[in-house]
């Protein structure tokens, strides 16, 4: 079959899914505008993935086609009965929002195929994190049970954040579709999930706030933009850089490790090979040319997540958290308190926020702290508009209500918990380590500008009538000057001097101001609802959710100043500002979408002054995106080969390459069932090691034992396979290898050009006295233990 055929077996699939799931969707969302139908299909994605887990978790089902295929028709049944109960409001939802449905679903296709249009011209699983994906997507494959075997540790399951794997493996086991182009097929699902998502959002909140169906379809499409497509302004400064721009000086100034050296590019855009990699490693508080020390992090933001395709956690999160932001809203925008009653009367939508929310926590764990926020944030909010006061029984309704959200999430995975090692050891505090203005703003750029924009004019019109209560003030100030206060009394604890303590506070104190205003806009628009007439208030309650997003994605960024998660790359903030700042940029995206739409509504100058205010805004606005998609679209050239054959085969490079290892690693996916322990040769990180367990999911002795150390925060599990591995391969003592054999359930020994170049051309025939021939080409041989 071909990849075109392939990508449309794929596309349908989901479709049918979404097309089941709707009812449901209809009812889980029934406050928005568009009821939630774009998020249907990742909703019937995760419902049908989580029933899969948690069978065959208990082994009630096996993890097979045609057990995903029983869940789907059963969940096609009770869909089908939901479906002619409410026959009238799904005909009448089709005929009055066919516009939106029809705008949705054109934004999906367009999306999915044009990402893979892109990436086909650089399909290869590849460098970075992709074998680790595809070991682990291959590895979910071969486990009939669960928790799925570890290809990279034979006798152990996944110590890791496994869910987007176990999604996509369904997918592929569902489609029947090869895995190394399902690979390819699960970023655009994912690419396109995650455009239909922020377009949904924004289209609900501009629909909510008495936009048009054309402009919420259009800021809809500028969110999708604004999240999956600009860059950070650093591909500026690879411009200048590329064509001699600047003195030493003012390159050491800038600080980023690798821009030291002017070049000339001879092409328009940088054509240094690593130029793009600069991006996300931005903030670095070291001195140019030095990769680790004191402060190293990781600045990724999601078109470059998409452009170099690892299948990660933090990317595979992104229509999971958008469908969990939409859960966040409907629950804000709910005519009815959360709390007890709300329970009884909406307990299946209940379950199914929790099941969302919960699915962060087994997709990318990093995410479900905040959501569970925004989730709070949201009830509270809510609450309030029900309520119309602020009260101790509300205050206890929407606490009983987070707690048990929160607390059913987490029960719903728990298996996923228990069975997992964590390399966390608790959270410390950022010492005299600063973010540099100027990195931050070439990182944030249009981002930031905009939100603080949105914050600043929300402010004016706000705050213009005058003050909330001093009790909503001093509670304003008091919750994001918190974590300052913790950190500071922490730091004291800690011997930090009171003068570095200052400096600290007048480092964050701008993000706090802009964390007060929001607060403020926030209480001013929600007392503004409760004293409307009509007790609507869509316009405000659209701004207030975008301020929530504001609220919450400067809270992200602030956090990473403050403090950091103890891991595996302690003393550097590396782990804790890539997750931070990725949520960050999710939510501050949205909400720039939004604040773009609402200062374009309401900002209408009465004087000239305010006339050239305008104008400049805008101005400095395009250049400012002008400067931003300079990474997308250079980064693109440089990364794709557009002259190649396109393809969606992640191991046709394989192919072309090494065509006798491409033959092998076939066999061992057509012939060999179930997950057989196999033996291969293993070294470093980032190598072309341990790639017959990754390309085949099939378990090995040892394969990357970097990630092994990651994963379980510490090699104790492992210490001394690398010596087996090596004894198997080159040892003298043949009754060793047996025994070896035997200790780790050794079925196949793997013999291609590393083993040979690792332990010499005699071991191709070092195990023919005693194991049988299981394949053989001109350049790998595979011997099977004898029973």
């Amino acid at each position: 079959m071909s990849g075109v055929t392939f990508a449309s077996v794929w596309w349908l699939t989901v479709e049918l899914l979404g097309l089941i799931a709707l009812p449901l969707t209809l009812v889980v969302f029934k406050r928005l505008p568009d009821r939630g139908y774009a998020f249907s299909k990742v909703l019937a994605i995760l419902l049908v993935s989580f029933i899969l887990w948690l069978l065959a978790y208990a082994h009630v089902l096996p993890n097979t086609r045609w057990a995903i295929i029983l869940i789907i028709a059963a969940g096609a049944i009770g869909s089908l009965v939901l479906a002619v109960r409410r026959r009238r409001e799904l005909a009448e939802f089709f005929r009055r929002e066919r516009t939106v449905i029809i705008a949705t679903e054109a934004v999906f296709l367009l999306a999915f195929v044009a990402y893979l249009a892109i990436r086909a011209f650089n399909p290869d699983i590849l460098f970075g994190e992709k074998p680790m994906d595809f070991a682990f997507m291959n590895g979910i494959l071969r486990s009939t049970y669960f928790p799925p075997i570890d290809p990279w540790l034979a006798g152990y399951s996944i110590s890791y954040y496994y869910g987007g794997y176990q999604i996509m493996a369904m997918l592929t086991m569902l489609t029947g579709v090869p895995a190394a182009v399902s690979f390819n097929l699960s970023l655009a699902l994912v690419f396109a999930l995650t455009t239909v998502g922020a377009f949904s959002v924004v289209y609900n909140l501009v629909r909510m706030g008495r936009g048009g169906v054309r402009a919420a379809v259009g800021m809809g499409l500028v969110a999708a933009g604004l999240l999956l497509v600009l860059g950070n302004l650093v591909g500026v400064l690879e411009m200048l850089h590329a064509h001699g721009f600047g003195n030493a000086g003012f390159w050491e100034w800038v600080g980023i490790a690798g821009l030291e050296h002017p070049y000339h590019a001879t092409t328009w855009y940088p054509n240094e090979h690593w130029w793009w990699w600069r991006s996300t490693r931005l903030i670095n508080t070291l001195s140019p040319g030095v990769s680790n020390g004191l402060d190293y992090t990781i600045t990724e933001f999601p078109a470059f997540s998409f452009l170099f395709a690892d299948l990660h956690p933090h990317l595979m999160a992104l229509p999971f958290s958008l469908l969990t932001m939409a859960m966040c809203l409907e629950l804000m925008v709910s005519a009815q308190s959360p709390g007890v009653a709300w329970f009884k009367a909406n307990w299946p939508r209940f379950l199914v926020f929790a099941i969302a929310l919960g699915s962060l926590g087994f997709i990318n764990t990093w995410d479900i702290t905040t959501y569970s926020l925004l989730f709070a944030l949201a009830a509270l909010i809510g609450g309030y508009l029900a309520w119309g006061r602020m009260s101790l029984g509300l205050l206890k309704d929407v606490a009983l209500f987070v707690a048990a959200l929160v607390a059913c999430a987490f029960v719903l995975y728990l298996p996923f918990y228990i069975g997992l090692d964590t390399q966390v050891q608790g959270i410390g505090l950022v010492g005299d380590i600063d973010t540099q203005p100027h990195h931050f703003f070439l990182f944030w750029g249009v981002l930031l500008f905009i939100t603080v924009s949105f914050v600043v004019a929300q402010s004016w019109g706000a705050l213009k009538e005058g003050l909330p209560s001093w009790g909503y003030v001093l509670l304003a100030v008091a919750v994001p000057v918190l974590p300052f206060v913790i950190w500071a009394v922490a730091s004291q604890a800690g011997g930090v001097g009171l003068l570095a303590a200052m400096g600290k506070l007048w480092h964050v104190l701008p993000l706090i101001i802009v964390l007060i205003l929001a607060l403020l806009v926030i209480v001013k628009r929600a007392q503004r609802v409760v004293a409307s007439d009509d007790g609507d208030g869509g316009e405000e309650r659209a701004s207030i959710f975008a301020m929530v997003l504001l609220f919450t994605g400067f809270l992200l960024v602030m956090g990473c100043e403050l403090f950091l998660v103890k891991d595996f790359f302690y003393p550097w903030r590396m782990n804790t500002m890539f997750k931070l700042y990725y949520m960050a940029w999710l939510v501050l995206a949205i909400s720039a979408a939004y604040g773009l739409y609402w200062i374009a509504v309401h900002w209408r100058p009465a004087s000239l002054a305010a006339m050239v205010g305008r104008a400049t805004w805008w101005v400095v606005l395009g250049f400012l995106i002008l400067g931003s998609l300079i990474y997308p679209v250079a980064a693109s050239i440089t990364m794709y080969d557009f002259n190649r054959s396109p393809t969606l085969n992640g191991l046709a490079f394989v192919e072309s390459a090494r065509p006798s290892e491409y033959e092998a690693i076939a066999w061992l996916n057509s012939d060999v069932e179930g997950a057989p322990v196999i033996v291969e040769a293993t070294g470093g990180y980032f190598t072309d090691y341990f790639r017959v367990s990754a390309r085949t999911g099939l378990p090995t002795i040892l394969g990357c034992p970097g990630h092994e150390r990651q994963w379980r925060g510490g090699d104790e599990l492992f210490v001394g396979r690398e010596a087996d591995i090596d004894a198997i391969y080159e040892g003298e003592d043949m009754a060793q290898v047996e025994a070896l054999f035997q200790e780790y359930d050794v079925t196949y020994v793997y013999v291609g050009h590393l083993e040979r170049e690792q332990y010499g051309e005699a071991v191709a025939d070092r195990f023919a006295g005693f194991m049988d021939v299981a394949f053989a080409n001109e350049g790998v041989t595979i011997y099977q233990v004898r029973e």
